[in-house]
């Protein structure tokens, strides 16, 4: 068997090859997921700042290259949410570039990156420290709002490193289109 965790590209290649040989064997593989994280409303009324600052700790970690990396967060307009916002983007803003595993990894990274900020309909909230060298990523976090997320599909594609996308939902009802 084969066991991976990596691009969609990556993957299923490796399915490919696996289904192509003499034997087929499996393929267990994690590919381009995005992770979402849904914020409650509740959870974010007690603890929004908090939730904003272990956000941004689980993001940053690794360089934002494990496969629990939160690409995207969802979440209804209110105060809590703001207080979030408020925290993840000082949080960003503090976090020092990290090495990724590739140089590669790093291009595909700062290219992604640059192509959420040229969205239409996305703000960047906040980038990172710049990278002391090359092969460096900076964490970066955009926010859009779930009318723009809905219209482009690209927004819920992975960037594969310590970005991630906030979306604004005005209400229940718009929380569970997005989802």
């Amino acid at each position: 068997a084969v066991g991976f965790t990596g691009s969609r590209a990556g993957g299923l290649a490796l399915v490919k090859l696996a289904q192509a040989r003499p034997v087929p064997i499996p393929v267990y593989a994690e590919m381009s997921s995005i992770n979402p994280a849904l914020l409650l409303p509740n959870a974010l009324a007690a603890r929004g700042a908090a939730l904003g600052e272990a956000f941004v700790a689980s993001l940053t970690m690794g360089a934002g290259q494990f496969c629990t990396n939160p690409g995207l967060v969802l979440a209804i307009e209110g105060e809590g949410l703001d207080a979030f916002a408020q925290a993840a983007t000082e949080a960003v803003r503090g976090a020092s570039a990290a090495t990724m595993l590739t140089s590669g990894i790093s291009q595909a990274y700062s290219a992604g990156v640059e192509a959420l900020a040229s969205k239409q309909g996305v703000t960047e909230l906040a980038r990172g420290q710049v990278a002391p060298r090359g092969q460096c990523g900076q964490a970066a976090l955009f926010e859009t709002t779930a009318e723009a997320f809905l219209a482009d599909p690209s927004l819920g594609h992975e960037v594969f490193g310590a970005s991630s996308v906030l979306v604004r939902c005005r209400d229940e009802a718009e929380l569970q289109r997005v989802i």
